[in-house]
Parts: C-alpha cells; sequence; structure tokens
C-alpha cells in the first residue's frame, strides 16, 4: 500500500506526561511527517479533561498543525471501556471524519476498546494497527505480571491466580473481560510489538494476528542526529547513573540498597539519580534513610530531566543501570542509553535482558538482588571491560528501517471480523 494517510492515536501526549508510550507515538509522528508522510495525531489529554469537567469545552481541540488532542472519559482498568457512549460516539465521529487509510493505535489505555470496535465498524476499509506498550489486557495490576501482596514476578494469567491479586473481582468477570478484550484486539490488521518478550506474553495470553511484527520503538531524529562520542573508560568507568521515576517498580530501592555494599569496597564510586529529588526517594521508600545517608557525597540526586537531554546526561556517567522489578517491555532507557554509547548494567528479566545483551551492550545482574547488583558494579569499575563495552555497544534503529517495517505492517489485511457489541454498562 503506497503513501497511506494516517492517523496515530495514543493514550496521552508527551506535553503532558513523558512515559515511553506516548514518546515512542509522539517520535513516530514527528519522523513520519519529517518524511512527507500524511500524518496526523489524536492524543489523550488528562489536562483538557479536567478542565472539561468543570467547563463546558470541545472534546477534541488542535493542538498543531495535524495534531488534535481529546477528552477522554472515565475508564476502569477492569473494563478498559467509556462510561459515557455520547462522548465516546464524538471521538468516533472525529477519527472516522479524518478518512485514513490506517489509525494506528498506541495502547487502549484512555482509548477504550470500545471505541476501537465501533471505530471498526464506521470504517470498515481502513487497516487497523496497534502497538502494545505494556500487558495491561493480560493483568490488572496495572500490566506489570507481578503480584499485588509481594513484588513476586507472575509468569502466566490465569483467573484463580488473578482472583488471588485481586478478590474484589469474580472469576466470571476475569473471563469475561479476557473474551471480551481478546475478540477485539483480535480484528487489528497488524499488532506490532516492541520486543519478542512482550510478544510471546500476548500470544501466549491468546491473541493472534495475521501480522505480529517486533519493531523497536523509534528514539527520534533529534537524539539520531547526534554524534556518538567514545568515553574515556578510566574517568567514567566508577560513575553509574539511574534514570527514570522512583516508583515501586522501577528498582531504585534495589539500587540504594546495593550502592553502600559496593563503597565500602571501592568508595571512589559515584551514583547520579537523574529523575527524582532526595525527598521523592524518601518518600516512597522511608526505611532506607540511614543507608542514603552513608553514601553521603557518594550519592547524588539530580532531580527531573527533559527526554530530550538524555543521551547528553548519560554521556556524563560510565553505566546506566536498570534495576526495575518488573518485566519491562522496551525501555527507552536503554534505547537512549545505546544512542549515547554508554554501556548497561540491567535486570536479568524480560524486555531488559533481551535488549542488553550481556558482553555486548553491558551486564546483567539478578532481578531484585541488591547483593548481586553490588558485585555487578564492583566489576564494572575495571577500566578494561568499561571500554570494551563502550566500543560493542550497539546502536539504535534508524528511520528509514523503522519506516520500512511500519510500511510492511501497514500493508497487513487480516479478514474482517463481525463487530463485537460492547455493552454500555460496566459488566
Amino acid at each position: 500500500m503506497a503513501e497511506p494517510r494516517i492517523c496515530i492515536v495514543a493514550h496521552s501526549h508527551p506535553e503532558f506526561s513523558k512515559g515511553g508510550g506516548e514518546l515512542a507515538a509522539w517520535r513516530q509522528f514527528e519522523a513520519m511527517r519529517a518524511a512527507g508522510r500524511d500524518v496526523r495525531l489524536v492524543a489523550a489529554s488528562e489536562v483538557g479533561t479536567q478542565y472539561a469537567g468543570l467547563r463546558g469545552i470541545e472534546p477534541v481541540t488542535a493542538l498543531g498543525e495535524d495534531e488534535y488532542l481529546y477528552m477522554f472519559d472515565g475508564m476502569a482498568e477492569d473494563r478498559l471501556a467509556w462510561d459515557d457512549p455520547f462522548k465516546r460516539r464524538v471521538l468516533v465521529d472525529f477519527l472516522a471524519g479524518l478518512d485514513c487509510d490506517v489509525y494506528h493505535f498506541h495502547h487502549y489505555w484512555r482509548v477504550g476498546v470500545d471505541l476501537i470496535d465501533d471505530l471498526m465498524q464506521a470504517r470498515p476499509e481502513a487497516r487497523f494497527v496497534m502497538t502494545m506498550h505494556e500487558m495491561l489486557a493480560i493483568c490488572l495490576h496495572h500490566g506489570q505480571m507481578v503480584k499485588t501482596r509481594a513484588r513476586e514476578l507472575c509468569r502466566r494469567e490465569s483467573p484463580m491466580s488473578c482472583l488471588a491479586c485481586f478478590p474484589d473481582q469474580t472469576l466470571e468477570r476475569f473471563a469475561y473481560r479476557k473474551a471480551m478484550l481478546l475478540a477485539v484486539l483480535s480484528r487489528f490488521d497488524s499488532i506490532v510489538h516492541p520486543s519478542e518478550f512482550i510478544r510471546d506474553r500476548y500470544r501466549a495470553w491468546g491473541l493472534t494476528a495475521p501480522h505480529d511484527p517486533v519493531v523497536e520503538n523509534y528514539l527520534g531524529d533529534p537524539l539520531l542526529a547526534l554524534p556518538r562520542v567514545a568515553a574515556d573508560a578510566g574517568a567514567m568507568a566508577h560513575r553509574f547513573g539511574f534514570f527514570g521515576q522512583p516508583t515501586s517498580f522501577k528498582g531504585l530501592d534495589v539500587l540504594l540498597r546495593a550502592l553502600p555494599m559496593a563503597l565500602r569496597t571501592s568508595p571512589g564510586i559515584l551514583m547520579t539519580v537523574f529523575g527524582a529529588e532526595r525527598e521523592d526517594a524518601l518518600r516512597l521508600f522511608p526505611v532506607l534513610e540511614p543507608l542514603v545517608e552513608e553514601c553521603g557525597a557518594s550519592l547524588t540526586f539530580a532531580g527531573r530531566y527533559d527526554p530530550a537531554d538524555a543521551v547528553a546526561l548519560m554521556r556524563s556517567v560510565g553505566w546506566v543501570v536498570v534495576p526495575s522489578v518488573w518485566w519491562e517491555n522496551s525501555p527507552v532507557v536503554i534505547q537512549e542509553a545505546r544512542r549515547a554509547g554508554t554501556p548497561l548494567i540491567v535486570s536479568d528479566i524480560g524486555g531488559m535482558a533481551e535488549k542488553v545483551l550481556p558482553g555486548i551492550d553491558g551486564l546483567h545482574f539478578k532481578r531484585a538482588a541488591p547483593v548481586d547488583l553490588a558485585a555487578v558494579m564492583l566489576a564494572a569499575t575495571q577500566p578494561r571491560l568499561r571500554a570494551d563495552l563502550g566500543d560493542s555497544l550497539r546502536d539504535v534503529l534508524g528511520r528509514a528501517e523503522f519506516l520500512r517495517q511500519l510500511d510492511d505492517a501497514y500493508a497487513a489485511r487480516a479478514p474482517r471480523r463481525e463487530a463485537i457489541l460492547m455493552p454500555a454498562g460496566r459488566a
């Protein structure tokens, strides 16, 4: 299919939220527009939705050229459908009126499987593509596949194991939810997965598509334009950096437990936490205050940063540490570090283990194990190892190859199935 008219639909916009999914959608939009493609972006706006609740504004507003924000309705993770069918219909009519050949969804959260079903009915001749950014359809625990009672990993979904995490639900509701989500998601022409890991999880869950390629998220033209500069391994080997928000799943607490252990053997280690202030970390992990105090000047909290500055900031450290305790899918921090030429130390699970090849892009450590992380950090302080991994570190996917892979996804066509009549009320 030559030069289709494309609509990218995203669950948020990086103007208001800078998560990996919304950044991936925005960077795809920018890259396609720069390449002369006929593309527009329609993204949910939490800010606009809150404002609309106080005073009447249009449900869809222009943000820039071929760029729109929509006000999303209340949506529960256990249903992933709009509470107000009228508001949903207004957005469906707007999207259908764009008359696009391809509707490419980045996520279904804040989008709604009922909206997708309606749009498929309104535009049966169009192609529909979905990029999976996490596993919310499979797991009610924010799509993390980590058990609610502890941070124990969940390796497969089943009604009984889900009921153990969410005893307020019922087996019938879990079965209904899965059947409804599969019925809609299975109608897509292509399901794009940023990692083999997440594709395997969705296939095991039961989602099949005629075309389900693995296409790494695009890092964006501005960051791809930056040169990769070799670092002085001797000066950088003892410098480590954490990049991200201090959530309970990102493993900052694992890192803060490991750092004092490493410092006792190698007091010259320096750690910088980008993305949080000291108060942010201690608010989430108050029991770690004595360990933070013990680290003294070896630990610095640098606060929040703009994703546009990530590559430059990563060049200021010798290693990027990704200690997440959940599986991750395709963490943008890994792409940023590879673009910067900075090797990584990552948890040995999920998309992290897939995206960082040991001995090529960095090192692995046992997930949620501070002692093992401390040992790996000590090994990483050797300048020879830092130099070798800096030389072998792979770069990220380029724009031309990214667009070629998307064109393949847009050319796929699934047999059209019967529409799913989503109920207006809660299941």
